[in-house]
């Protein structure tokens, strides 16, 4: 394969193809611009294994060459392709416990490698037409670099679909930040249900402890726990379907393994009310899971977890931490009211230099706006169309055939 801006690209499939490379794939989770544990190798080969079924993930290594030195892996994309054959559409891979795809790049190597990747793309450009980087961080040094790198290499592309999920920005402690950001009065309430449910019997907060031989057990009462409500009930808990919960079992144990797991328990004479699972990748961390038992929804044990965990998160400061992606839908009314801050996702669709390719990136906007205007007149019950998220993939292919 030739070099692309000094960097040679390996695309991959298969978990025995990257055996050999877990070392370096570790080292780059490590020391990553923007941290994401989903990609790390403990995060990642598990969903592969267990979540990924039949569907073709490549996964894309940028090694950079230093001569004698020897290569220097700086950049990790996981890339799924799908669509018609007329026109493939790479996008980054995500599963439903996927919660970020910022690709793995190197901190100080953000626009080389950036350069090598739309070098590499627009070579395999038959291969990879189209490249859909979606919920990418919109602010911060790999988006910076992203935009001028595309507009450096005159590449046809799109950036848009902002949106907004809730971030806990780590203040000087835990109590100016409650105080900051919640009123009196809530907080009031707060510690008045706790102070209820202490009168039920012994109330207790514990944390996983770094080398606890108990691990196994919290994995089986987060399950637990999880399952007896209502995503149990809808056969979406954890433990509903084996290879989800031999997926949770595995990312757990390896986050654990590595002094990146943070569990917290809410317990009542014993028996968990709450529970919560963290990854830890400073300067970030991850709220990955939390369960609650719904016979105590009037104390919300819920909420008052996460407001230990606010306190537990500002300990770890001394650690390098700063802040905690919730991992939340931006709708999420808990993490919304809890968590003040916002993390800011956008999208970018880029064409790899096929001609239909930039035609299709060319017309998006305008099938963006037909497919606006579709779904409004669906609300409004003049249409009886459905603006799915297939439409907004398609739309574009329609309106080049003319239909």
């Amino acid at each position: 394969m030739p070099l692309q801006a000094g960097y040679r690209v390996e695309c991959l499939q298969g978990l025995e193809a990257v055996r050999s490379y877990l070392p370096m794939w570790e080292e780059l989770s490590q020391a990553a611009s923007e941290p994401n544990v989903f990609y790390a190798p403990w995060g990642l080969l598990p969903a592969l294994e267990h979540l990924a079924g039949d569907r073709r993930v490549e996964l894309l290594f940028l090694w950079r060459e230093t001569g004698t030195a020897g290569p220097v892996l700086d950049g990790l994309v996981p890339l799924r392709v799908s669509g018609c054959a007329l026109l493939p559409i790479a996008r980054l891979y995500r599963h439903r416990y996927c919660f970020s795809v910022v690709p793995l790049v190197r901190a100080g190597r953000e626009r080389a490698v950036l350069d090598a990747l739309l070098g590499w793309l627009q070579a395999q450009r038959r291969r990879y037409p189209l490249l859909l980087l979606r919920d990418l961080p919109a602010e911060g040094p790999l988006a910076e670099a992203l935009r001028e790198a595309l507009a450096a290499s005159g590449r046809q592309f799109f950036e848009g679909l902002h949106s907004e999920r809730a971030l806990l920005q780590l203040g000087s402690d835990a109590e100016h930040y409650l105080e900051r950001n919640f009123s009196a009065r809530r907080l009031k309430e707060y510690r008045r249900l706790g102070r209820r449910l202490g009168e039920l019997g012994e109330l207790r907060i514990r944390r996983l402890q770094a080398g606890d031989e108990d691990l196994e057990a919290w994995l089986e009462a987060f399950v637990a726990l999880e399952a007896k409500g209502w995503k149990g009930r809808l056969q979406s808990a954890l433990g509903s379907r084996a290879e989800t919960r031999r997926y949770f079992e595995a990312v757990v144990r390896g986050a654990h393994a590595r002094g990146q797991l943070l569990m917290l328990e809410l317990s009542l004479d014993g028996r968990p009310l709450a529970m919560r699972c963290d990854f830890l990748a400073p300067p970030g961390a991850f709220a990955f899971k939390i369960a609650y038992d719904e016979e105590f929804a009037r104390f919300s044990p819920g909420v008052l977890l996460e407001l230990e965990a606010i306190r537990v998160l500002h300990e770890l400061k001394a650690q390098g931490l700063h802040w905690v992606d919730s991992c939340s839908a931006p709708d999420d009314q808990t993490s919304n009211r809890l968590w003040m801050e916002r993390k800011r996702l956008g999208t970018f669709k880029l064409s790899s230099g096929t001609l239909l390719a930039d035609l299709w990136i060319s017309f998006y906007p305008h099938a963006k706006r037909l497919k606006d205007w579709l779904k409004r007149g669906k609300e409004l019950g003049c249409l009886t169309l459905v603006a799915s998220s297939a439409t907004e993939e398609v739309m574009p292919v329609l309106v080049l055939a003319g239909l």
